[in-house]
């Protein structure tokens, strides 16, 4: 007869409060109150982890137990995060653990819990300290519910991990995203095949996509914009700069039509290619240019010498003037995918029902906010009853919500309207709607600014639990446009905006999200902050900053620092205040928590706001020494490039001062420079920290480097250089 669940919880307290414990079940008070708690937490339903002690040979352990052993990263995690600061060691309770407090846990677990233990520093209120927030920690899962563990992460954040990866130029993180996104069941061998496309053409790796057994295929597979943008700048990769109509034509015979309108373009190569392809179908030049000044992206096109020559001028018709249209010209346009040039014929002509279809599958294909226009004109001409008819014609799933926002061709009424009238499967389709259309939106001059001033206005107008979905979608805006366009007239502005909006108003501690604000704070830095802004920045980070007050949370909030603090003016007072609660958080009861690379960090950090965190280095610096220290030849030369010079240099003081004999190489050229390539090609050891690096350079250092190993830092500080070096040592020197 198998034992009733209140007898096993009996045998367990019995064994586990034995020796070598020196606790026992009915001690004092406190401890009863534990052992009550944990035994409703393990028999609650769903059953929650518990949470008991261990006290022996005057140290105090605590036993995390819970009864999915998938559950094991979030319970980790729940434990840095209210008792990181004060645990020495956390050992998983194995299988074959001979540990005889073990054997009781793993009877009651079975196969499919799991457990861990963690010590309690030795410090005078440690004890106290971890008790207390363990109690705390007790009562927060008592009182929320159960939270599930996902085995597979939501696809559609590891997409958008790989669209920020890929923005930020982080070609390593980038590639690590695609391979997960490759073995994804949920995506289909197309999509995944897309994706490839994307990642070659955003790193250039031209000769690669070349030779994909599927090239043929994408060329003739039904696309969406981003897709045919890759092959753009693929095809334009293949045309010289100062390449005339027939150079074109020559270099591009088998990629047809790539961007049928100015609202598919999603980069400046989609531009230019648009440019050729429109004028070499026998379009005006100067109605081409226009309308690529009115989506934004002239100056885009006309950086290549050779397009600057073709294009010129403005329209040099009358678009108001109502004409009759051969309509054989007409349907030969929109067969050909020429879908602007059928707008301005269109445009031009008498509303009709026939025209009426056309323009509807114009509309539908394109969006293009003068289709949007006409299209209203023509409704109203012809009434309610042909529009209906004309867009269930074109029997699209999406068109009946897609129809009713047609209304408007204004971003930020949709935007508004998302956040007011959706539920949250309605919000999420609206959410992925907006993102599809906010390139060839708010591209357009001046469209940007307006939506700025609604999304201030919507940010204090919407329920306080939407405001984290709301710095969500401007995250993704912000990233697609800069992923497009470097320089987008107001993107500074919608930067501060999302950094203000995310710190007023995010509250929930969601770690993906501060570490997007981290790297947007970068690009916003980056492109230049006057020092009041810069100030208005740094006490957004100081408001926002208190859910990540945690150990756990340490190595965030150092690459926070050292973000803010490579491009602090020097009237700056503001940063003291956020870097030294940061820092000064590090102490010997958890310094064995972090890596020797950001332990390194930190120590020079503190010594830049006054701090002295030297003392802790001790322990760490003796690792080093001994059989399995590892050995660089004297001589060996290591060159690191990084835009954000601070910690590239930082990094040097720390190789220099742990291997004798070496050079360490400190690059940070925005552009190709002879001493760039020819520190890359001489280097033994070459990495880049890619998410803060230039194209231009990135480019040199990759041709100088041929054949020999180039490795990329994960982050932008100091410790992800310093890994990616030790890593790289590793690799070239054996270990005596």
């Amino acid at each position: 007869m198998s034992p009733t669940p209140d007898a096993e919880w009996s045998a367990f307290l019995e064994g586990f409060f034995a020796d070598p414990n020196e606790l026992r079940p009915h001690g004092s008070r406190s401890l009863r109150d534990l052992i009550d708690e944990a035994r409703q937490a393990w028999f609650s339903d769903p059953q929650r982890p518990m949470f008991l002690p261990l006290r022996a040979s005057s140290y105090t352990y605590w036993y995390a137990i819970f009864p999915d052993r998938s559950q094991q990263p979030w319970v980790r995690d729940l434990v840095r995060a209210h008792v990181g600061s004060w645990i020495s060691t956390q050992v998983a309770v194995e299988g074959d653990s001979t540990t005889a407090v073990d054997a009781p846990v793993r009877a009651l677990i079975g196969d499919q819990g799991a457990a861990f233990r963690f010590l309690v520093a030795r410090h005078a209120d440690a004890v106290s300290m971890t008790r207390d927030s363990i109690a705390r920690l007790v009562r927060t899962l008592a009182q929320r519910p159960h939270r599930k563990v996902r085995l597979l992460p939501p696809l559609g954040m590891v997409l958008g991990d790989f669209a920020d990866a890929c923005a930020s130029g982080a070609q390593s993180l980038a590639a690590s995203h695609l391979d997960r996104l490759e073995q994804d069941h949920r995506l289909s061998k197309t999509n995944k095949l897309f994706l490839r496309l994307r990642y070659l053409a955003v790193f250039e790796c031209w000769q690669e996509l070349a030779d994909l057994p599927e090239f043929p295929d994408l060329l003739r597979l039904d696309r969406p914009a981003a897709a045919s943008d890759a092959l753009a700048r693929y095809a334009m990769a293949r045309v010289p700069l100062d390449a005339d109509l027939a150079a074109f034509a020559e270099q591009t015979p088998e990629f047809g039509n790539l961007v049928p309108s100015v609202t598919a373009i999603r980069s400046a190569a989609g531009a230019q290619y648009y440019a050729f392809w429109s004028v070499a179908s026998g379009e005006r030049s100067s109605a081409v240019s226009a309308r690529l000044a009115e989506a934004g992206w002239l100056d885009h096109a006309t950086d290549r010498p050779g397009l600057a020559l073709i294009l010129g001028g403005g329209p040099d018709q009358d678009p108001t003037a109502t004409v009759e249209v051969d309509p054989q010209v007409l349907h030969d346009a929109v067969a050909r995918g020429r879908f602007d040039a059928a707008i301005e014929l269109l445009s031009a002509s008498k509303p009709t029902t026939h025209l009426l279809e056309v323009l509807t599958e114009v509309l539908l294909s394109t969006f293009h906010p003068q289709a949007i226009a006409l299209f209203q004109r023509w409704k109203s001409v012809l009434g309610p009853d042909e529009a209906t008819v004309a867009l269930t014609a074109r029997g699209t799933p999406s068109v009946a919500r897609k129809s009713a926002e047609l209304a408007t061709a204004d971003f930020g009424a949709a935007l508004r309207q998302a956040f007011t009238d959706s539920n949250a499967v309605q919000r999420a389709e609206a959410f992925e709607e907006l993102k599809e259309h906010s390139i060839a939106r708010l591209m357009r001059p001046g469209v940007l600014a307006d939506v700025l001033a609604v999304v201030r206005s919507l940010s204090g107008d919407i329920d306080q639990s939407l405001r984290p979905e709301l710095v969500d979608l401007l995250l993704d805006i912000e990233r697609d446009l800069y992923a497009a366009s470097k320089n987008v007239p107001g993107i500074q502005d919608l930067r501060v905006l999302v950094i203000e909006t995310w710190a007023l108003n995010d509250a929930t501690g969601d770690r993906r999200r501060v570490e997007r604000v981290i790297d947007l704070v970068a690009r916003t830095l980056a492109s230049g902050l006057g020092t009041e802004t810069y100030s208005d920045v740094v006490d957004g980070l100081i408001l926002a900053w208190a859910p990540f007050q945690t150990s756990a949370d340490l190595e965030l909030g150092l690459e926070a620092v050292e973000v803010l603090a490579a491009w602090r003016p020097d009237s700056d007072s503001h940063l003291l205040e956020f870097a030294v609660p940061i820092i000064s958080r590090i102490g010997v009861h958890n310094a064995s928590n972090l890596g020797p690379s950001w332990l390194q960090t930190a120590v020079r950090l503190g010594t830049d706001f006054g701090l002295d965190l030297t003392g802790l280095l001790v322990p760490f610096d003796s690792a080093t020494d001994g059989d399995d220290a590892l050995r660089v030849p004297s001589g060996t030369v290591i060159a690191i490039y990084s835009l954000i010079e601070p910690a590239a240099r930082r990094a040097a003081d720390v190789l220099k001062a742990t291997f004798a004999h070496i050079r360490v190489d400190v690059l940070s050229d925005k552009v190709a420079t002879e001493a760039l390539r020819t520190a890359s090609r001489t280097a033994d050891v070459m990495v880049i920290a890619d998410k803060a690096a230039a194209h231009a350079a990135t480019d040199a250092i990759k041709a100088a480097r041929g054949t020999k190993p180039l490795a990329y830092a994960r982050g932008k500080g100091t410790a992800s250089l310093l890994d990616a070096v030790y890593q790289e040592l590793a690799s070239a020197f054996a270990r005596i």
